[in-house]
């Protein structure tokens, strides 16, 4: 595996800032550090580009129905309660499904939906109905790529990330420093970035919600 240090000057060259073996100065090393964590800030806003799911759990606190994060998620992908060793999965809704809850305040026994604000830097999540049951939330969110800690620090990644990210920090490197894009560089960059969606499509793929009318209404909840 190799290091950023090495992955940007691979990217210097295939552009033509440096020729082999030459060693960039640390100003313009630093300058392509912080390209590639800008870049990697921006995979990680698109779904596709990201390998995994990371799992994260809340205990709930009844009737508590808001609980602030201490991050903002990419995207909450699925939810459920665990109480009494079941799940109960939670239908996600977005700002107008949430709206269209008029009994904010009303508790049940266990919640039916949850809200996301998706805030920066820390995000809240909003349930109901509120539940009157101690539990577990559980979100099964992206997991995102995490930012290079320094030039020094080894790439782990998965198959396929380290050669993506050499190709297209090369494009971006090609516009900062004003030089011409080889064609072949910009479709190799493009193949590498679309074969880690096509990689990740199978870990995307998304179980058919139930019929309409087997979701849970808002009738009959205790309050």
């Amino acid at each position: 595996m190799a290091t950023v240090s090495e992955l940007i000057h691979s990217s210097m060259r295939l552009i033509g800032q440096i020729a082999s073996g030459e060693i960039l100065e640390s100003e313009e090393l630093n300058d392509a550090f912080v390209m590639l964590n800008q870049m990697i800030a921006s995979w990680n806003t698109e779904g596709a580009s990201l390998p995994g799911r990371a799992r994260q759990t809340v205990a709930l606190t009844t009737p508590t129905a808001i609980y602030a994060r201490a991050s903002r998620p990419i995207k909450i992908e699925s939810a459920s309660v665990n109480a009494g060793g079941l799940d109960h999965p939670l239908e996600i809704v977005d700002a107008l499904g949430w709206e269209q809850i008029t009994e904010k305040g009303a508790l049940a026994v266990m919640a039916r939906k949850l809200f996301c604000d998706y805030a920066y830097p820390a995000a809240t999540v909003y349930l109901w109905p509120a539940p009157r049951t101690s539990g577990t939330l559980e979100l099964w969110t992206f997991a995102p790529i995490a930012a290079f800690s320094s030039t020094g620090a080894i790439i782990d990644l998965p198959p396929g990330y380290e050669a993506g990210l050499k190709f297209n920090l090369a494009m971006n490197l090609a516009f900062e420093y004003g030089r011409t894009i080889d064609p072949a560089i910009a479709a190799t960059a493009q193949n590498f970035k679309g074969s880690l969606v096509q990689l990740n499509a199978s870990n995307h793929m998304r179980t058919p919600p139930p019929a309409p009318n087997a979701l849970p209404s808002q009738t009959g909840v205790a309050s």
